[in-house]
């Protein structure tokens, strides 16, 4: 920086003697971190111990201080040379860079125990935890931070895993060998009940074809049965249609018989009206006739009454069949 170049000072739009004014702000500072950076460089070229571990943590607490130092000073030269801020931010960011570095490698320096003492831990928590993953059936449950468990503790806890664990196991075959058990027990309830109701249906289905029997019979005697009311109900129906068919003939046999006696009556009425005035007027001509004349008259009105009449019925043919007898015998007698 002391030999600094007319040409990189004039990029920044600042005479020589500018810069080298700010250079010089910023030269306890650098000489300062020269000076951290002898140590620095020492530090992390030595074989990592405590005591440098020790040393390197100090040496960032400087390096600290150095780079507030730095920043003072640049914020201090920015504001009181605003044309030269951006070589001010140049310088620092130049030594910033320098000094993060430095910082990142003592910080890693410092805490190369502790980080090993963490990567010791972080595995030994891998490997803890990947013994207790066949142990748990939801790995949520499994503790944090395994590797920080003191060995006892940690013995205790992966005892007790395995011993859930087979705890567990026992009673989730107890349960399975229990379900296996009722699931044959219900599978043999099945059956019992498969083979019931087999019984039962084949029971039903002969009870059922011996009903249908019993029902076909019962419908064959109650169809005979029918057949038989019919047929009486019909003879029935047809004595009943004779007896009112003969009753209807007798009734009009006997209108007519009745007509026949009533016209036969009126006939012999009228005959016999007519017969007492004929008898009238032949007695009137027999007072003029002799005693063999009227005999003879006698017999001949016989005689014509024999053929006068006729008749339908059997009974009144008999009947007149027995008159004619009885005028046959009159006659005779008259004739003696």
């Amino acid at each position: 920086m002391e030999n600094l170049e007319k040409k990189e000072t004039n990029e920044f739009g600042l005479e020589v003697t500018e810069a080298v004014s700010i250079e010089e702000s910023f030269k306890p500072v650098i000489i300062e971190q020269n000076a951290v950076l002898k140590i620095y460089e020492e530090l992390i070229t030595s074989d990592i111990t405590e005591d440098i571990c020790e040393r390197a943590g100090k040496l960032s607490t400087v390096l600290s201080k150095v780079n507030s130092s730095l920043i003072k000073v640049h914020k201090a030269q920015k504001d009181y040379f605003w044309s030269g801020g951006k070589f001010v931010d140049s310088i620092k960011n130049k030594n910033s860079v320098i000094i993060e570095e430095m910082q990142i490698n003592l910080k890693a320096l410092k805490n190369h125990f502790v980080n090993i003492k963490i990567e010791e831990t972080k595995k030994l928590t891998e490997e803890r935890y990947a013994l207790c993953i066949p142990y748990v059936e939801d790995e949520s449950l499994i503790l944090p931070d395994l590797g920080c468990m003191h060995k006892s503790l940690w013995d205790n806890y992966i005892i007790g895993l395995k011993a859930s664990f087979e705890a567990k196991k026992a009673e989730d075959k107890r349960i399975e060998d229990e379900r296996i058990a009722a699931e044959k027990a219900e599978i043999e309830r099945q059956k019992a009940i498969e083979a019931e109701n087999l019984k039962l249906k084949k029971e039903a289905e002969s009870n059922a074809k011996k009903q249908e029997v019993d029902r076909l019979e019962r419908e064959r005697l109650a169809k005979i049965e029918a057949d038989k009311q019919a047929k009486i109900e019909a003879d029935r129906l047809v004595k009943e249609a004779e007896e009112k068919r003969l009753h209807e003939v007798a009734l009009k046999k006997e209108r007519e018989e009745k007509e026949r006696l009533e016209n036969e009556i009126k006939a012999k009425q009228e005959a016999e009206q007519k017969a007492i005035e004929e008898a009238e007027a032949l007695k009137q001509a027999e007072l003029n006739k002799g005693d063999a004349d009227k005999i003879s008259d006698l017999i001949k009105d016989l005689s014509e009454l024999k053929t006068k009449y006729s008749f339908k019925s059997a009974k009144n043919v008999k009947m007149y069949n027995q008159v004619n007898e009885l005028l046959d015998k009159v006659i005779n007698h008259i004739n003696k």
